[in-house]
């Protein structure tokens, strides 16, 4: 929180771009909670077990990785630590500070320090599919090249977290637009967009929605994204593809709206009725694959 709000003041343009917010520990742990039920619901296994791999794409400050590392039981938790849990983050700010606190919060729980070699510095997004490996823009190691490779080669289970949108933007025209992913934005076009029947849908080229085809695209035949974004995809014409693919794409598709978009509800006026203490509405979607 102190991070946010000091990143807010210092350049409130760059904090709306990367969706530099502050997760509330209770929705994390809500969230955690429903992928290990939803996992042993329709999988058959759990986030405890070896060998299913969690990947948080934008971790920010590490909440959604210190989370599970005070849900996991402390019998698992060594071989989850250093092979099952991942996280990329583009500042470098929030980067330091996710390292030191997933691994202070492991040392709290296990009595030990034991240094967290997957968290990655890199921009997600430009660490997609289509270009087959990371841009060298952010590969400043040796180090941070080998678990950038490494975590190529995993085959993620669960992908999980809040990745950035903008949420203060009303007019993706005029005010804030995000900078260009060449990658990810053909696939937007080629996907949810020409899906699409809305005449525009500049909006669709918001940064959750590149998370979400990122995600979409990353995962293999089973597992599950878990993602609390904007709400707009549940009822925008503009989402009209959007939604039609997640249904074709998907096995199961669980929605919990907030009903927290203050535009849309004057009972809920002002920002101290929503998550993030915003006006836009949020929701948290559950996306399954490869159901038994």
């Amino acid at each position: 929180m102190v991070y946010e709000n000091f990143y807010q003041a210092y350049n409130p343009k760059a904090a709306d771009r990367l969706g530099i917010v502050y997760t509330p520990s209770a929705i994390v742990r809500f969230m955690i909670e429903s992928v290990d039920y939803l996992l042993s619901q329709h999988f058959q296994t759990s986030l405890s077990q070896p060998g299913v791999k969690i990947l948080d794409p934008a971790t920010g400050t590490g909440t959604f990785i210190t989370e599970l590392i005070e849900y996991l039981p402390k019998r698992y938790l060594e071989q989850k630590y250093k092979e099952d849990l991942f996280c990329n983050e583009v500042g470098i700010l929030p980067y330091y500070i996710a390292n030191l606190n997933i691994e202070y919060t492991y040392q709290q729980k296990m009595g030990k320090f034991v240094e967290f070699k997957n968290i990655c510095f890199v921009d997600t997004l430009d660490h997609t599919a289509y270009q087959f490996k990371q841009g060298d823009l952010f590969a400043t190691s040796v180090e941070n090249t080998e678990r950038l490779k490494r975590q190529n080669d995993e085959q993620i289970t669960v992908i999980i977290g809040n990745p950035p949108y903008n949420a203060w933007q009303e007019n993706f025209n005029l005010r804030n637009p995000n900078r260009p992913y060449a990658g990810i934005d053909k696939r937007v076009k080629d996907t949810y967009i020409r899906a699409g029947q809305a005449q525009n849908q500049i909006a669709v080229y918001d940064m959750f929605v590149r998370f979400y085809r990122w995600a979409c695209d990353r995962l293999t035949s089973q597992g599950m994204i878990a993602f609390i974004t904007n709400r707009s995809f549940i009822d925008s014409n503009a989402f009209d593809g959007f939604r039609k693919l997640i249904a074709e794409e998907f096995d199961r598709v669980y929605i919990v709206d907030t009903q927290s978009d203050v535009r849309k509800n004057p009972k809920i006026s002002g920002t101290k009725n929503n998550v993030f203490g915003i006006q836009t509405g949020v929701a948290i979607m559950f996306l399954l694959k490869g159901v038994r």
